[in-house]
């Protein structure tokens, strides 16, 4: 009877491990969303391969998404705008969604502090 229990065990810890494996290297949506976005406020935000890269300084995984409000950037972290300082990154506070204008093709991204919106533009390719 011991040895089935420890099977069990061992076989589920097998399967959560797989399953970790498998959700931490999910596909990366690609919808034209890859490029940098500025802001005079707050500053870049450069996406590319399910990684934007704030400021030039930190970088957050993200994925993308569409709900009933529109196309957004899911990002694995909370970031937030610390207004003429640059972002928030914060593991311990809910994540927020920034806002894509359309897809294929953003031009823009919103993202909220309470009921301010930070618009950040894309910048043109050099």
């Amino acid at each position: 009877m011991q040895r089935w229990i420890i099977s069990g065990v061992v076989g589920a810890g097998a399967e959560a491990l797989l399953m970790f494996l498998i959700l931490r290297h999910e596909p990366v949506v690609r919808a034209g969303q890859d490029g940098t976005f500025a802001n005079d406020c707050c500053g870049t935000i450069k996406l590319g391969d399910g990684k934007m890269l704030l400021n030039d300084q930190q970088t957050v995984r993200y994925t993308v998404a569409r709900d009933a409000v529109g196309p957004y950037i899911l990002p694995r972290t909370y970031v937030g705008v610390v207004p003429y300082q640059g972002f928030d990154v914060d593991g311990t506070r809910s994540i927020l969604k920034l806002r894509f204008d359309k897809l294929p093709a953003p031009t823009r991204i919103e993202l909220y502090a309470g009921a301010t919106a930070y618009r950040f533009t894309r910048r043109a390719s050099h």
